[in-house]
């Protein structure tokens, strides 16, 4: 059964109303076991307890390369994934999210009616997968200052940092995964691979704010170097100031001396071990680490976020496959799906 990331809500009541109300997220591997843990008696302040922390994910995936070589240890996304995953989701902070702050409160939040310079944010690829304008809270869509004011005023997307994100490696035999992660990876032949599922994330991100959100289309090469030389004639060419953000200190160094606005993005080192969200902040956990470890246990069903046959309609969408073990559950979660899919027909 095919679920989109924003009708995981179907699921949690599903799992809720026969009364599975701690919610275990596990690895089929028994080897990696649970990752993390959480309550949803309270849809709005659950309380999500990490039982792997980043570095102890860390030893376990190392454990796992001994064990069963590159390829499977390839296949799991590694500790700093982990923990981005979690940053994209909103569970987690960027580890320097006051100087962020501090940075779009003097350069962000441009006064139009003034007579000031629209803002156009560029996101660097090692940054396109992990949903920065949410994350941060600079969507101009949905975040505004006290007086009306976006932090951004839209998007510049360089067309480098699409081609640096569309690279494919699929897996074309799945045998080494199932021998040490279990027979759900059979079914993630065909689909792309390890560290290419962060690749994928970024691919569709870029899409989104391309399709759905206020963007300019800026033709580079791919390279910091052209990237930044085409944000550059953009930003002397537009009536509007560019901001560029990067993990990589190198491209946000070079940026600066372009005479462009920048600025680093950190991320943490380990994670916390418990912190309360909301049912939103699921939707996105579930999908977001579904699609990087390729498959996720929950009780009584078994979620897929790669399979063979998932599309480029499936990708753009954010669904995942949901195998039902338990045909309550199944019969709760087809009625809740079918109900949302006739609400938006007929809308």
């Amino acid at each position: 059964m095919h679920l989109e990331r924003t009708h995981i809500t179907h699921l949690l009541n599903a799992l809720y109303t026969e009364d599975v109300t701690s919610i275990s997220v596990k690895h089929p591997c028994e080897e990696i076991g649970e990752l993390l843990r959480f309550d949803i008696s309270d849809p709005v302040e659950t309380t999500v307890r990490f039982t792997q922390g980043a570095l102890t994910y860390q030893d376990t995936r190392e454990e796992m390369h001994t064990a069963y070589g590159e390829r499977v240890y390839n296949d799991l996304p590694n500790a700093e994934t982990y923990v981005r995953a979690l940053v994209a989701a909103g569970l987690v902070d960027i580890e320097n999210v006051d100087e962020v702050e501090t940075f779009f409160h003097r350069h962000g939040y441009p006064d139009l009616d003034a007579g000031h310079e629209p803002i156009a944010l560029g996101i660097d690829t090692n940054l396109m997968a992990w949903r920065m304008p949410e994350a941060l809270k600079l969507d101009p869509t949905t975040y505004q200052d006290s007086a009306g004011r976006s932090p951004v005023n839209g998007f510049a997307l360089a067309t480098g940092i699409y081609d640096e994100l569309s690279w494919h490696y699929t897996h074309y035999e799945t045998r080494s995964l199932e021998d040490a992660f279990g027979s759900e990876f059979a079914r993630l032949d065909n689909q792309p691979a390890g560290g290419n599922r962060e690749g994928f994330l970024g691919l569709f991100e870029y899409r989104q704010l391309r399709d759905h959100r206020y963007a300019d289309i800026v033709e580079s090469e791919k390279g910091d170097e052209s990237i930044i030389e085409a944000y550059v004639e953009y930003d002397a060419n537009n009536r509007k100031r560019i901001i560029l953000l990067s993990n990589d200190y190198g491209f946000v160094e070079r940026a600066r001396d372009a005479g462009i606005l920048a600025q680093h993005v950190s991320f943490p080192v380990d994670i916390p071990r418990k912190v309360i969200v909301s049912w939103d902040e699921l939707h996105d956990l579930l999908y977001i680490l579904a699609v990087l470890f390729g498959v996720l246990e929950l009780p009584k069903v078994t979620v897929y976020g790669v399979w063979n046959g998932k599309s480029g309609d499936d990708w753009q969408k954010h669904r995942l496959n949901v195998d039902c073990r338990s045909d309550r559950v199944k019969e709760k979660l087809r009625r809740d799906r079918a109900i949302t899919t006739n609400y938006k027909t007929n809308q």
